[in-house]
């Protein structure tokens, strides 16, 4: 009778298992098709391949970079953007440890490293996953915006900066001496997207909010550290410049 009991028992078990993983997974795939409908309402179609990043291999599943074609932004514009930040999966609760990516001396041939498991970062209350996804706009073909988005992903991910919660305590966030990869580092301003670029969107699991990042000066960040990120945000607002970044522009800092 007791074996009967425990057979039972694993078997209902085994049941609210599965159902709680087709749940999960149910959500997973809402969230996603929602946020993809979000960014193609607003800026245009996704590419048919997301760009992966290989030291967030099993600590970012589903999770990677869109470049999206931004003309109803601005003529040869794209908008580089992180897609997954707000999976209900996230925050995340594994770290990749000793990544190591070995190369053919054309592309990459091999990606090693281990997972351990991480406490995750606090979840925001009624946010998806970390709360917000981040984009920097910019001129079409470049890849400096994706080395950014790189920087950001491993800051969040890895070691739990809270970029929003930053954004919306100092109102707004400047980050100097980003290295993108390509060229000189970056200093940027980030902050959330205004209108008439995409703000954000509740979705099934959690509202997303939009931070963009836009590049600056160094007399820019200086003339932020007296005068405040917002200040500066109006500055390039009513330069027209606003919050696409261009890594060659002349400074409104004196202005």
């Amino acid at each position: 009778m007791k074996r009967c009991v425990s057979i039972l028992l694993m078997l209902l078990l085994g049941v609210r298992t599965m159902d709680a993983d087709a749940g999960e997974d149910a959500l997973w795939q809402a969230t996603n098709s929602a946020r993809q409908s979000y960014f193609e309402a607003t800026v245009g179609p996704l590419p048919k391949d997301i760009q992966k990043m290989l030291n967030m291999t099993g600590v970012w599943p589903g999770g990677g970079l869109y470049v999206i074609p931004a003309s109803r932004i601005g003529q040869h514009l794209a908008l580089y953007t992180t897609f997954g930040l707000t999976n209900p999966d996230m925050p995340a609760t594994t770290r990749m440890l000793d990544f190591r990516l070995t190369s053919d001396g054309h592309r990459p041939a091999k990606a090693e490293g281990k997972l351990e498991k991480k406490i995750p970062a606090p979840k925001r209350a009624g946010a998806a996953g970390y709360g917000y996804e981040i984009f920097v706009i910019a001129r079409e073909g470049q890849s400096w915006p994706l080395g950014f988005l790189q920087w950001a992903v491993q800051a969040e991910i890895a070691s739990d900066v809270c970029l929003l919660d930053r954004v919306e305590k100092y109102d707004g966030l400047t980050v100097e001496s980003i290295d993108v990869g390509s060229g000189a580092p970056i200093n940027v301003l980030i902050s959330k997207a205004l209108a008439p670029l995409p703000v954000g969107a509740p979705l099934p699991n959690g509202r997303m909010e939009l931070l963009v990042a836009t590049t600056i000066t160094e007399s820019e960040m200086r003339w932020s550290d007296q005068n405040g990120r917002n200040a500066l945000l109006h500055k390039l607002l009513d330069a027209g410049i606003g919050q696409i970044s261009s890594r060659d522009r002349p400074s409104v800092a004196g202005q």
